[in-house]
């Protein structure tokens, strides 16, 4: 599990690799992965990446679960 603070306009950069899954759910503020916004509390189930790029689009409190498959 994962914990990061992002201010508007900040990215965070996490090698995932292909071969794991990440959810991850805004807590606080809005934030883009690959051109998809998500807002606070909306999941987003994640796969088949190797590096996630997360975007704040405001200020944002980020959770993330990072599993094997």
């Amino acid at each position: 599990m994962l914990g990061a603070t992002l201010k508007t306009g900040q990215s965070a950069v996490y090698e995932l690799g292909k071969d794991r899954r990440g959810y991850l759910v805004p807590a606080r503020g809005s934030v883009e992965i690959d051109g998809v916004r998500i807002e606070a509390r909306d999941g987003a189930a994640i796969s088949d990446v190797e590096t996630l790029v997360v975007k704040a689009l405001e200020d944002a409190e980020l959770i993330m679960v990072d599993v094997a498959v």
